[in-house]
């Protein structure tokens, strides 16, 4: 497939993003018109027919457009979680069980989603019994399911290591600078659907 239309798919993606963000799934649907983040807006439409030509030119045509798919999945959760805190079902869980059926290993997918459920729900215990109820959510015990079945296994192990990588490195500087204080709450979730993108955009082809 030339690389204009990989292009234009990922625009059209980036548009229905946006979309989303702003409207679809903000808590106030009535100013969907509206988007108080004209910066997150254009990086968006540059970054995502970027992120799919680059991703077409690495395998087959089917494999290529399902992966820039997940790619824009996880590129709207990352900037839902960092805008407004949350990780909605309606989109992670639809979002979970089409990489379980549409990969090329599904019973592998899923092995891998359930394994990473398991160790970020005991993270998730952790967390709440250490530091309270704001250190992890059950959104981003879900998405760590997603990203691994996403990406796979053992490429799972490394997109959720460098999400938690890049959280801490995002909270040790913030904490060092004084622009985060000791119970800032991070949007987890914005930083495991990087590690997510990272190993799709650099794993094997």
């Amino acid at each position: 497939m030339p690389s204009i239309l990989y292009a234009l798919l990922g625009l059209f993606a980036a548009v229905l993003v946006n979309r989303a963000a702003d409207c679809w799934l903000a808590p106030a649907p009535a100013a969907c018109g509206l988007t108080r983040h004209p910066r997150r807006q254009t990086a968006v439409v540059v970054a995502l027919p970027l992120l799919f030509v680059w991703l077409g030119g690495r395998g087959e045509p089917r494999e290529s457009l399902v992966t820039g798919l997940f790619a824009a999945v996880l590129v709207l959760l990352a900037v839902v979680d960092w805008e407004q805190r949350r990780l909605p079902n309606v989109v992670v869980l639809p979002a979970l069980a089409a990489a379980v059926v549409l990969s090329d290993q599904p019973l592998a997918a899923g092995a891998a989603a359930a394994l990473a459920f398991v160790v970020f729900l005991g993270l998730f215990a952790l967390g709440r019994r250490l530091y309270g109820p704001g250190a992890l959510g059950m959104g981003d015990v879900k998405l760590a399911a997603l990203v691994a079945a996403v990406v796979g296994w053992p490429a799972a192990g490394w997109a959720l290591l460098l999400g938690v990588a890049l959280a801490g490195a995002v909270a040790a500087v913030g904490l060092a600078s004084g622009r985060l204080g000791r119970r800032a709450v991070l949007p987890y979730g914005t930083f495991l659907a990087l590690g997510g993108i990272v190993v799709l955009l650099l794993g094997p082809s």
